[in-house]
């Protein structure tokens, strides 16, 4: 498992100021909603004034498919409106279908501006030559002096600026401490042995809660499973790029997994989607997300700052004492697309969501956190303990091993459909890691 350089400087400028956090995945739902939220209050900071005749923006990604962002991103709209004078359209898709539904976007004539992106999905976008470089919109000036410079070279390919940092943080484990309280535990299990005592307690409660919702269907499944594969000492690729999946490492990871859906401590058919909604609803004790969990808590009701008394994060339990718990990173990025006829004004739009007032609405009610600088050090960023929850996890999270590969989805898919058919019994952990390892190797 290799850990890029930009990752190590996001992580020390980010974790100096104290203020990282962890999270992604699938929307809940997919569509289109295409009508602008003229209605959505309060108007952002270093966003554009009226000029010229007034235009429609697109704007495409998922979480605004998500029921708890949708108010969240109709505010988003509304700021932009009110201070320009134009429009905006979202037009949403699930985040498994996102970075398909942008390719078939931008090779058709539909009108695509502006796009929320996650690392992989941006490297796909990058590779396929359709962004703009910002800062030859924005300005470098402008650039420079809104965020450290690790923060933008996430978004920096061969010296182009093709992305503009949104929130960045990784994707932990996050769990219900009013669950385990109930189960007798009052602190969380640090190693594999201890995660698997408390997951047996938590199930000995009965009832319909699922000890673990750690994702076995989709892209997700896969993104689960990396980092567990870490825990246990295996990798997808070597350092040298070759596959080396069919391990010891790699069968006692599958073998582990297979164990806890035969003692009933995970279940099929779980997406991130489907466990967020669940743990939301108090049905789940334990899984894997992004800060955006918060949103689905304060959603169903919850106060933002008491989120952390249902809802709050963890490092992944190690196998022994003494190893590093492993986590994926995870960040969202805003883009502007070459073909766009109205790049300046989605540009504008950006720096609508990225400023100090908009940016603090999604960081309260969402938990995502901002990372500009005249944000990241504020005390409000700093204070909040719901954020505070992901900072250890974060510390030494890694990039997926394929975030970085122009076939990322083949070899998730890969991943997934041979630990499911491992999990229902079609395959033996041997096989699956054996059939793993050579069908990447074809690809």
């Amino acid at each position: 498992m290799k850990k890029s350089r930009f990752l190590a400087l996001v992580l020390s400028v980010l974790m100096a100021a104290s203020v990282l956090a962890a999270c992604g995945g699938s929307g809940a739902g997919g569509g289109v909603a295409s009508a602008p939220a003229n209605g959505a209050s309060g108007a952002a900071a270093g966003s554009t004034a009226p000029s010229g005749n007034p235009v429609n923006i697109v704007w495409a990604g998922w979480s605004g498919e998500e029921e708890a962002s949708k108010e969240i991103f109709g505010r988003m709209r509304g700021a932009y409106e009110a201070e320009s004078g134009n429009s905006v359209t979202w037009v949403g898709w699930t985040w498994a279908d996102t970075a398909q539904q942008l390719l078939i976007r931008t090779q058709g004539s539909e009108q695509l501006d502006i796009a929320q992106v996650d690392i992989g999905i941006f490297n796909t976008l990058a590779q396929a030559g359709v962004l703009a470089d910002v800062s030859e919109i924005l300005g470098q000036g402008y650039l420079d002096s809104t965020f450290e410079a690790s923060a933008l070279e996430v978004g920096n390919v061969d010296g182009q600026q093709l992305a503009i940092p949104w929130s960045m943080a990784s994707i932990s484990m996050v769990y219900n401490p009013e669950i385990l309280a109930q189960a007798g535990w009052d602190t969380v299990p640090a190693t594999v042995e201890e995660f698997e005592k408390c997951l047996a307690d938590i199930k000995a409660l009965g009832g319909d809660v699922i000890p673990y919702a750690v994702s076995t269907k989709d892209a997700t499944s896969a993104g689960d499973f990396m980092p567990w594969l870490w825990t246990f000492g295996g990798a997808i690729y070597g350092e040298d790029g070759s596959v080396t999946i069919n391990s010891e490492a790699a069968i006692e990871c599958i073998k582990w997994y297979q164990g806890m859906l035969e003692k009933g401590y995970i279940a099929m058919d779980t997406g991130r989607g489907e466990a967020r909604q669940m743990f939301a609803q108090g049905k789940v004790a334990f899984y894997d997300d992004a800060v955006v969990a918060k949103g689905q808590a304060v959603s169903n009701g919850v106060a933002p700052q008491d989120v952390v008394n249902v809802c709050s994060a963890m490092e992944r339990p190690v196998l022994k004492a003494g190893d590093t718990p492993q986590s994926t990173m995870w960040g969202h990025m805003l883009v502007v697309f070459k073909g766009s006829e109205y790049k300046e004004q989605a540009a504008e739009l950006a720096k609508t969501l990225i400023s100090d007032e908009v940016a603090m609405d999604y960081f309260t009610n969402n938990g995502m956190p901002p990372v500009t600088k005249s944000l990241i050090t504020s005390d409000a960023v700093k204070s909040d303990a719901y954020l505070n929850g992901f900072m250890q996890s974060t510390a030494t999270a890694s990039l997926e091993e394929t975030a970085r590969m122009a076939n990322a989805s083949e070899v998730k898919t890969i991943i997934t459909e041979e630990l499911q058919a491992a999990l229902l019994g079609q395959k033996t952990a041997e096989q699956a890691a054996a059939n793993m390892e050579s069908r990447l190797k074809a690809l």
